[in-house]
């Protein structure tokens, strides 16, 4: 992922909170997940809703999971500790950027947690956006109990499918932001897959990944993004995305005005050049531009 060195704890937290949000937004995509990269037989099911991710609590702390997800069939309605449940399963799915030693002692206690609340089977599912954080992960956890061991299903880069068909990333959004997240490094076509996507739902959803996804993407694929909402060849417009539309424009008529010089022998120093090139406002570059062909020298331009 593309960090800026300065802000790195920020940068991090952004990463983890913006991929719990995606599990969160569609949380059956967890269980497809689960199934498609590990061959998990879920028992059916014909809801997947999200549940407090509080699983319980022992002195002192509370114990917070980053989503837990409940897959519900209504024909499977029982009473649980006397309240009536359609739960058949739940997942805990968790984020994972590195180490973390508590979270060794945590999870055992996730899964049983909420196995005594659903009475029904638990998986734990963490997803690993750095390749280098996934062995650990993976590592068991034993509880001291024989054969009572904790071994996560855990989803690195390779897990996780890559959606190369906009229309598939239109009917899950969020497995296909995932996707390039995790892929477009090595396949910057998947930013073209996702604009054409997210063009087909939501526009404010569309334009609250696409900004998210700008700040994670690394130095190829974001380019490419920036390319791509520059140009505004998608419908959903925003305050965010008429600034990159507004920016590509500026640079375009600098270019141009450097070009027409050019092409009138007009020589433009480098004073000249960098104070037409680092110009952002549409209209003082438009001046220029029809000053450009006509004056007489370089310092003209700007009257």
């Amino acid at each position: 992922m593309f960090i800026a060195v300065g802000n790195l704890p920020v940068m991090l937290k952004i990463e983890h909170e913006f991929m719990t949000e995606l599990l969160q937004n569609d949380p059956g995509l967890v269980a497809e997940l689960a199934e498609l990269g590990f061959g998990v037989r879920l028992p059916p099911f014909a809801q997947a809703t999200l549940e407090s991710n509080r699983t319980g609590r022992i002195d002192p702390p509370e114990l917070t999971a980053d989503s837990v997800v409940l897959l519900r069939d209504p024909a499977k309605k029982r009473m649980v500790h006397g309240k009536p449940t359609d739960a058949v399963a739940g997942i805990i799915a968790e984020v994972q950027r590195g180490e973390d030693p508590g979270k060794r002692l945590s999870r055992p206690c996730y899964i049983a947690n909420l196995r005594h609340r659903i009475d029904a089977p638990v998986l734990l599912v963490v997803l690993c956006p750095r390749p280098s954080a996934a062995p650990w992960a993976r590592r068991a956890i034993p509880t001291g109990h024989p054969g009572f061991t904790l071994e996560p299903l855990v989803l690195g880069p390779a897990e996780v499918p890559v959606v190369t068909d906009p229309e598939a990333l239109a009917e899950s959004p969020e497995l296909g932001v995932l996707s390039t997240l995790l892929h477009a490094d090595e396949d910057v076509d998947l930013v073209d897959v996702m604009m054409e996507g997210l063009d087909k739902i939501d526009p404010s959803r569309a334009e609250i990944y696409t900004r998210l996804v700008m700040v994670l993407l690394e130095e190829a694929p974001r380019h490419r993004l920036e390319v791509i909402v520059a140009s505004a060849i998608y419908d959903f417009t925003t305050p965010f995305t008429e600034r990159y539309v507004e920016k590509g424009r500026a640079e375009g008529i600098a270019k141009m005005i450097l070009k027409v010089s050019d092409a009138r022998g007009i020589a433009v120093g480098d004073e000249v050049r960098e104070r037409v090139l680092s110009c952002t406002d549409v209209e003082t570059l438009d001046t220029w531009g029809g000053r450009a062909a006509v004056v007489s020298s370089a310092d003209e331009i700007f009257g």
